[in-house]
């Protein structure tokens, strides 16, 4: 009897323990408890009692151990949902630093053109001012000092004569650069008015080369060649007219013997309209930067250095394209290409208005 209930105390004594006990400890526990159970006399009535104790115990214990998994799998659980929330939270700091950083080199981008643009702009301003201020006092002091010529007196009607051609010579060559200038503005404004007709442009390339050939100052004669017997196209005559007679011009600055020829034919559905000359041609590497305003191949040849720009920004207007031909090797020749009547263009408006 005594060693039945030395054994319930036992249990008992294991069973208020299990709480406490981890996972290792119950299961040695649990082992003792069952090696002593084998041990008992299963006949006697203590033994009925002490099995039943026994049991219950047991199944506490089972309980105890489930419960045990139970918490170990949420502790798990925990763990990993901590874990995920971690790199969760990583992953987004992460991303927003990313973000904040290339925010930032794009500030710096933006900050180092928008310096490189204004230091563009100074020294574009520098060369404007310093271009057109030798532009304009070339003119201005041939009008100065010829016309104090003509208070002479003395003067014969012969140089009377010289000097009034060289005073409207020197007037027409101001009036241009002025004239360039105002279109150069009204362009980039969008304010340049373009006048759209029927314009039959055979005769309006032989008046323009018989303009230039009165006015040229070189030895090169100047032409116009065409297997067109007459050519009609949707355009502006007037800004068509300045376009090739700056193209025109350009070529006697760097041609002072030789020939200039305009020509004018139709090819893949564009009119064509070329300046060739003879001249000292274009280097290979300036030939991308002509368009550029105030750009000159020669610093002491007249003019500002507008008048291609601006020859290139009223072919964009027309719908057309403007080049420089590589293949050309005699001196330089500028390519024109305007659109026939038959393939307008989305660009170029076909009715009487700004552009």
């Amino acid at each position: 009897m005594r060693k039945h209930l030395w054994l319930f105390c036992a249990l008992l004594t294991c069973a208020g323990s299990l709480w406490s006990y981890p996972a290792d400890s119950l299961r040695r526990e649990c082992d003792s408890v069952r090696a002593a159970y084998d041990r008992l006399d299963i006949n006697s009535p203590q033994s009925y009692i002490a099995q039943k104790n026994l049991q219950r115990v047991l199944h506490e214990v089972n309980a105890l151990q489930v419960e045990t998994r139970h918490q170990e799998n949420l502790l798990m659980l925990y763990h990993v949902a901590g874990g995920v929330v971690v790199l969760f939270l990583a992953g987004l700091t992460t991303y927003h630093m990313r973000k904040r950083i290339k925010a930032l080199k794009s500030s710096e981008q933006e900050l180092a053109r928008a310096v490189e643009q204004a230091k563009h702009s100074i020294q574009t301003k520098n060369i404007f001012l310093s271009n057109m201020s030798h532009e304009i006092r070339t003119p201005l002091n041939a009008l100065s000092g010829f016309s104090s010529i003509l208070t002479n007196s003395q003067v014969d009607s012969e140089t009377r004569e010289q000097c009034n051609e060289v005073i409207q010579q020197n007037s027409d060559l101001l009036l241009k650069l002025i004239d360039d200038v105002v279109d150069l503005s009204s362009i980039e404004k969008g304010i340049l008015q373009f006048r759209y007709a029927d314009v039959e442009v055979v005769a309006v390339c032989r008046r323009v080369v018989e303009m230039v050939e009165h006015i040229k100052q070189t030895a090169a004669s100047v032409g116009f060649d065409t297997t067109l017997e007459s050519l009609t196209l949707h355009t502006d005559e007037a800004r068509l007219q300045q376009l090739l007679i700056n193209l025109l011009i350009n070529a006697t600055k760097f041609t002072s013997e030789g020939t200039i020829r305009l020509t004018l034919t139709v090819e893949q559905g564009m009119a064509l309209f070329a300046v060739a000359d003879t001249g000292c041609g274009i280097a290979p590497e300036k030939r991308e930067k002509v368009f550029n305003r105030f750009e000159k191949l020669d610093e002491q040849s007249q003019g500002a250095g507008l008048g291609l720009s601006i020859a290139s920004l009223i072919v964009e207007k027309m719908g057309g394209r403007i080049w420089i031909d590589p293949d050309y090797t005699e001196g330089a020749r500028f390519c024109v290409t305007h659109p026939l009547p038959s393939a307008p263009t989305d660009d170029a408006a076909r009715k009487e208005g700004s552009v």
